[in-house]
């Protein structure tokens, strides 16, 4: 696939996000790193994880999507 000029603009104009690790992802969640792990890797995963090479790595709003589900139908 050849990357043409509008392609290469609409690149510099998509903001990079920062992937989280699991232990930055435990201190947001309160839980040690081995949880993030264990949920991350599991036949069907609780929290959806990008694999890069071996290390594991979170989108922001895969935690967020996380914690929403975990919290539908606790009522205040």
């Amino acid at each position: 696939m050849q990357f043409n000029r509008d392609m290469r603009i609409s690149a510099e104009r998509t903001s990079v996000q920062r992937l989280l690790g699991p232990t930055d992802v435990a201190k947001w969640l309160g839980v040690s790193s081995g949880w993030v792990r264990d949920h991350a890797t599991r036949k069907e995963p609780r929290i959806r994880a990008v694999k890069v090479g071996k290390l594991l790595r979170f989108r922001p709003e895969d935690v967020e999507d996380f914690l929403r589900t975990c919290t539908e139908g606790i009522s205040n």
